[in-house]
């Protein structure tokens, strides 16, 4: 008798944390909740070299981890459900200062000139390896920087990042916090506040995300950024699961928990300016998710 093939069980596990890209200790390592300045990059590969794009820049984003450049974290992402072949970077840094560095290794670095130029994405075209293996035109870059403003610390910002890390936006205890380190999933979200009412917007945005941060306090976590140096009033959250099913407990949360429905209905808009709940404050449309997995770096033998 011919042997059936044996149908696939899922098992549901989240995919490995992004942490697992770096040998830095955790207590070191740089990132969503502790970094004062995030680059969120991505690019679309193109299909024939999907494979080798994937390679080549795991072993850049690798190299780059171990360089210890001042302290940035370097992660790589697969966009699911979304673009076919779409692949983000998160960057962590201190400062916008410490960028420099990582543009000092790009021109004098051997080993990564030999990354980016080196003949590993095949049929050269005269472009350069990283850049045979993208869709010009589609690398961008957007600068994520922690919301901060709307409360002000009588004792100021203290520390080495440029502003108070994500991490200062909740009250959760360390240990419960999820990151762009240690999650197994992570929901980039953006939308645009209207001008109009672009405090009010970020006031729902922040008791949203108190509630949801203390509701799932060790299943999911929420950070708040500015998009800076680009679009004006343009939010970030970066939502961070522990694992697919925490992202059900999330939606749950809106379907069946009367308090957070609440939030849905409270007038964020002063009667002075007419009044209305949170759908005021934003363009409508504007508000999108990018659901990021972890790449998986192969193992050793």
């Amino acid at each position: 008798m011919t042997d059936q093939p044996r149908p696939h069980t899922a098992t549901g596990a989240a995919p490995l944390p992004a942490s697992h890209q770096s040998s830095v200790p955790a207590d070191k390592l740089l990132h969503s909740g502790n970094a004062g300045f995030i680059i969120a990059r991505s690019a679309q590969l193109k299909y024939e070299h999907r494979e080798d794009g994937r390679k080549l820049f795991a072993d850049v984003i690798g190299y780059m981890n171990q360089a210890d450049v001042n302290g940035a974290s370097f992660f790589f992402y697969e966009e699911a459900f979304g673009v076919q072949d779409r692949i983000h970077w998160l960057i962590h840094w201190k400062s916008p200062n410490d960028y420099a560095l990582s543009l000092h290794m790009v021109d004098h670095d051997e080993k990564m000139i030999d990354l980016l130029e080196s003949d590993r994405v095949v049929d050269d075209d005269g472009s350069g390896a990283w850049g045979r293996a993208v869709v010009e035109g589609t690398v961008e870059e957007r600068i994520l920087v922690p919301q901060h403003g709307l409360v002000h610390d009588e004792g100021g910002h203290a520390g080495d990042t440029w502003v108070d890390p994500a991490s200062h936006q909740t009250s959760v205890a360390d240990e419960l916090l999820l990151n762009s380190a240690n999650a197994g999933l992570t929901v980039h979200r953006t939308g645009q506040a209207r001008h109009e009412f672009r405090k009010e917007a970020r006031y729902y945005a922040f008791a949203w995300q108190n509630y949801v941060n203390e509701r799932l306090a060790g299943a999911v976590t929420s950070y708040l950024y500015e998009e800076t140096f680009g679009v004006m009033d343009k939010l970030h959250w970066l939502i961070h699961l522990r694992s697919f099913a925490d992202y059900q407990a999330l939606l749950d949360l809106e379907r069946h928990d009367p308090d957070f429905r609440r939030l849905f209905e409270k007038e964020f808009i002063t009667a002075s300016k007419g009044g209305g709940s949170w759908g005021r404050t934003f363009l409508d449309g504007s508000i999108a998710d990018t659901l990021l997995l972890p790449y998986q770096m192969p193992t050793s033998a």
